[in-house]
């Protein structure tokens, strides 16, 4: 098996069958048939969520949940005949505020050793993902990560660590897709937005935590194909340094433009305030999807004055396809702010999540786990409300486009426009 790589159940099925064709044609003994006992049909599965209910991700994960349960009323609680029980898991604890490695790993192992278990969606964060992917992979059962963007999650290539993914999948075989743009496509985007604003020295920033820290090097490599020069790659904070040191390095460096690709933390904004300071009024500020906290941005009890949050380019998965009746029915279901609301999105992630995951139970035919996999490994052309996409080799989404968002004067964030790369 090539390192790195996974492939699914299915295939290596196939491959025994041709091993035994050749066999049967060279003169084999044919053996009789053994008696196959008769399954019973199943009548009922449980669909396990893990997210946190405490820390910074507590309004997406909210959201999050807000929307599978929508979908799972939608369908009526069930599909093909099988029952749906929909079991969310929280994955915090208080002395972490957010999710904690021990929680992960817990959920994940109660959802593996549950025989009626037929779904698991989680986690929120790549990191946590990380976690909870082997311990499912070798419970062989089906994961959906609604907003999880690390590019080693499912497949090598720059930002990607030493022996990702493969070390995920102890089986060997695939188990996990994503529903969002991995974050070789943020990178790209970035880079192209960098170079639009005609950005010829560019400081690089991460805060060290697994998807800023695989995003960084996205944008490196393809920012010299956009005429931008990298000058400074830094990580900020415990692993890193801190705020003013990074601002004065990339004051040294003479950055024409600053990204910072990481959380809404107090060090975040001493950095952007610091590097504002020390890279002049004229310079392009731009973020990852980290930052995209509307209390971050906040006029009054923000750590950023509003002229510092409206020269901020960020850029945030896509909200969905502004086409679908379904996006604009629950929308229109949550409220007239939540065309703008980014976190208005996560529902939108979860109903998706939810319903993926209840369309794979219904093609598996079977209701069984390894047919459950396959089923949501063989995803294509699937309409959404995020849109038209398939599910790619490795667990991928096959949507390919970021929306740009800035801040008004009211510390709103507003979509600007979307862009798609190849």
């Amino acid at each position: 098996m090539v390192p790195g790589r996974v492939v699914s159940r299915r295939s290596v099925a196939v491959g025994a069958a041709i091993v035994a064709l050749a066999l049967a044609a060279c003169g084999a003994q044919e053996e009789p048939e053994p008696t196959t006992p008769v399954e019973e049909p199943i009548t009922g599965l449980t669909i396990y969520s893990s997210l946190p209910s405490l820390g910074p991700d507590t309004e997406e994960a909210a959201a999050l949940r807000r929307g599978m349960d929508l979908a799972l009323a939608q369908a009526g609680g069930g599909v093909s005949d099988i029952a749906i029980t929909h079991e969310p898991l929280d994955n915090a604890t208080p002395e972490e505020n957010g999710w904690s490695a021990a929680r992960v790993s817990a959920n994940a192992r109660r959802a593996a050793q549950d025989d009626a278990a037929g779904v698991y969606i989680g986690e929120l964060r790549s990191a946590a993902s990380v976690l909870s992917m082997p311990i499912l992979n070798e419970g062989r059962l089906a994961q959906i990560s609604p907003a999880a963007s690390a590019v080693g999650l499912t497949r090598e290539g720059p930002g990607a660590q030493e022996g990702e993914p493969g070390r995920y999948y102890p089986t060997g075989e695939a188990h996990f897709v994503r529903l969002i743009p991995d974050d070789g496509v943020q990178g790209a985007v970035l880079s192209r937005l960098m170079g639009e604003e005609r950005c010829l020295r560019a400081a690089l920033v991460n805060d060290g935590q697994l998807e800023s820290a695989q995003l960084v090097p996205v944008v490196a490599e393809a920012l010299p194909g956009e005429g931008v020069e990298v000058v400074l790659d830094d990580v900020l904070g415990e692993e890193g340094l801190p705020p003013d040191r990074v601002a004065e390095r990339a004051g040294e460096a003479d950055a024409g433009c600053l990204l910072y690709a990481g959380g809404a933390t107090p060090q975040a904004a001493q950095l952007l305030l610091q590097a504002a300071e020390q890279l002049g009024e004229r310079t392009s500020l731009f973020a990852s999807k980290g930052l995209a906290e509307p209390s971050f941005f906040a006029p009054r009890d923000g750590p950023l004055p509003p002229q510092l949050s409206q020269r901020l380019i960020l850029t945030l998965p896509p909200s969905g396809e502004p086409a679908s009746p379904v996006r604009t029915a629950l929308l229109n279901e949550l409220g007239p702010d939540a065309q703008d609301d980014p976190a208005s999105r996560y529902v939108l992630y979860g109903y998706e999540a939810m319903q993926l995951a209840l369309d794979a139970i219904a093609r598996s035919g079977t209701g069984r786990r390894e047919d459950i996999v396959d089923a949501l490994l063989e995803t294509q052309d699937r309409r959404s409300v995020l849109g038209t996409y398939s599910i790619e080799d490795g667990g991928g989404s096959s949507l390919r486009e970021y929306a740009i968002f800035g801040v008004d004067d009211m510390g709103t964030l507003v979509q600007r426009r979307v862009v798609g790369v190849g």
